[in-house]
């Protein structure tokens, strides 16, 4: 797919480099030559130096037969007045990044036909919600909901007390409606086959249908804590959409924030949040205002460095629960042994969604997993499928070896991928694939 991007910031670099990985070509415009020379050096995209608002430049790509522009600058007029050119140049599909939460929200204006823009992304409020599942279910390192909600995946990891590491996964007393989808032991990616075994200190993936999934802890003896209170240091949009959630569902919520303005507009806007104009990376003030006494402490900064920083000051000081927000995927190996919960940041959440968008033919949706050494699919069966009506167990010649297909919802029921198991037109799947095979798996669905 030929895909224009504006924009060669963090967030539009990053997603040049995912989507060429997918052997799409990409062309990426910005007005700064430093940016577009070091994205050329990292990635297999072209380069354009200039202006959105000057038309010529999105013109004279017609010649190219684009399928997809995306405008993610960090300004949302920009991207606005850039997807209207692009559209009425005849550029088929538009994507804006906003960070105003107005233009992502139902009103008698219909933004989309306003602004000729096909998907609205709300970086911030993704991140947020990303963030939110971790509020809600310390323990998992990753959540994900799929199906309208009847499937469920979670990745927890398994305490150091597990007694049946020696017992393979088909010997093992799951419910019949759950299956361990995907383990990682260290830097070992592992898409589990019955005599496999999970060990101390994984990480396991388990989907399941989601009525399930709420004794998942007490299977692996990894109990659940309700989370009741939360310190927040950074009062960027991602936390003030943050708090405002928590706020809704009555957890005691504190903002830490060195900027004097930034604390009286978020003052403002979250009257029933507590916010503190301090520097959080003060390791005296964190001791003195007792922020080990919060359930969770979140880092979330605009900056990797300083949030991991934050953290290891919030865990000298005595915080069981920390979580910091990540953009940069190589850094998760050092928070794992840091014992530092994270989130990826807005580029990872807006590369997900683009994903979803590109494939939106047959998938419904991508998450990622384990830094991107995994992707989960959620994937709508077409009447046109060759592997409709055959049993998963004999589909295996017929698929790649790193691919589990892990679940299958069919008219409101949901089964889990069992060898027995037939794939029907119209059912809604869930797979954990390596990357590689997306672009494979829309011709086997």
């Amino acid at each position: 797919m030929n895909i224009v991007i504006l924009g060669a910031g963090e967030k539009g670099s990053y997603l040049a480099n995912i989507l060429s990985i997918e052997k799409h070509n990409i062309t990426i415009i910005d007005k700064d030559p430093k940016k577009l020379e070091k994205i050329s050096e990292e990635s297999d995209v072209a380069t354009i130096t200039g202006y959105a608002a000057r038309w010529k430049i999105l013109d004279d790509l017609i010649e190219h037969k684009p399928s997809l522009f995306i405008a993610i600058t960090g300004d949302d007029e920009t991207n606005l007045v850039a997807c209207a050119i692009a559209k009425n140049l005849g550029y088929p599909k538009t994507v804006a990044r906003v960070k105003e939460i107005g233009f992502l929200s139902r009103s008698r204006l219909d933004f989309g036909r306003l602004f000729f823009v096909d998907h609205f992304i709300g970086a911030e409020v993704l991140t947020a919600y990303d963030i939110l599942k971790h509020v809600m279910n310390p323990e998992d390192i990753y959540i994900e909901n799929f199906a309208h909600g009847m499937i469920q995946m979670r990745t927890i990891t398994i305490p150091e007390n597990w007694k049946k590491k020696d017992v393979p996964l088909n010997k093992l007393a799951l419910p019949k409606e759950l299956i361990i989808s995907l383990i990682r032991r260290k830097d070992e990616i592992i898409f589990p086959h019955g005599e496999d075994h999970i060990e101390p200190k994984d990480e396991v993936t388990v989907i399941g249908e989601t009525g399930e999934m709420k004794h998942l802890h007490d299977l692996f003896n990894c109990p659940q804590k309700k989370i009741k209170s939360v310190t927040i240091v950074g009062g960027n949009s991602i936390a003030q959409r943050l708090a405002h959630i928590l706020e809704r569902s009555n957890i005691k919520t504190k903002i830490i924030e060195k900027d004097e303005k930034r604390c009286k507009e978020l003052a403002d806007l979250l009257p029933n949040s507590i916010i503190i104009n301090k520097d959080g990376a003060n390791i005296d003030f964190l001791t003195e205002e007792e922020v080990y006494k919060s359930d969770i402490f979140i880092s979330c900064t605009n900056d990797d460095k300083a949030n991991i920083l934050i953290s290891l000051l919030g865990k000298q000081v005595g915080c069981k629960k920390l979580l910091a927000l990540i953009s940069d995927v190589s850094l998760n190996p050092l928070l794992r042994e840091l014992d530092i919960q994270f989130t990826m940041s807005e580029k990872v959440a807006i590369a997900n969604k683009i994903l979803s968008i590109i494939h939106a033919e047959k998938i419904i949706s991508i998450a990622s997993l384990c830094e991107n050494k995994a992707k989960v699919l959620e994937i709508k069966v077409s009447a046109e499928s060759e592997i409709a009506g055959i049993p998963l167990s004999d589909l295996k010649a017929r698929l790649p070896k790193n691919l589990l297909v892990a679940a299958i919802e069919n008219r409101g029921r949901v089964m889990i991928g069992k060898g027995n198991r037939i794939i029907s037109p119209g059912d809604t799947i869930i797979i954990i694939s390596s990357p590689e095979h997306i672009n494979e798996l829309q011709d086997i669905f």
